[in-house]
């Protein structure tokens, strides 16, 4: 089965903004050399971090997309950015085991904006740390941001930064 073209543009797409990225040193070295898009037909896989299974599927046919991640805060900022970005319907994907509930991704159906998509998925990788440790990821005074995004909740901070950072190098990337 031959690949969709526009599947390969999109990947093209995610993989001009990881490069920038990793220039703008906004990924641990490990999380980047796991980076990779695999296509098929009309569904695409990526691994988007270092972990087993940090990885999305995406599928061209129904215009759906599954991020996997344990990580809740994160999961929270991809949610609320495909929703903003890709015009998504998002849902978490929540398992219950030994009798709790826990948050292993987010599903999004109806993704209008697959190339919003594709350039959030690209601000997946290193989300975590980033989260966890902002000041040394976009510097003591938040610089790479321009000063921008220094709020508390880590979740609205990450896509204040993702927002910011997204409207700078669109017009680089064009």
């Amino acid at each position: 089965m031959s690949t969709n073209p526009e599947l390969i543009r999109l990947c093209k797409v995610w993989d001009r903004l990881v490069g920038e990225l990793f220039r703008m040193e906004l990924y641990s070295d490990e999380d980047f050399e796991a980076l990779k898009c695999k296509m098929e037909g009309d569904e695409a896989e990526l691994r988007v971090g270092s972990a087993p299974g940090h990885l999305t599927r995406v599928n061209l046919r129904d215009g759906s997309l599954e991020y996997y991640d344990e990580d809740e805060v994160v999961n929270e900022a991809v949610k609320k950015l495909m929703e903003d970005r890709a015009k998504a319907k998002c849902e978490f994907m929540v398992e219950e085991a030994e009798g709790e509930e826990y948050v292993y991704g987010v599903r999004c159906e109806d993704v209008k904006d697959l190339e919003g998509a594709f350039k959030v998925l690209a601000f997946t990788t290193s989300m975590d740390i980033r989260m966890g440790d902002p000041s040394e990821w976009y510097g003591p005074k938040f610089e790479k941001l321009d000063g921008e995004c220094k709020i508390e909740d880590p979740a609205e901070r990450e896509v204040c930064a993702v927002n910011k950072l997204l409207k700078k190098l669109e017009e680089r990337l064009k």
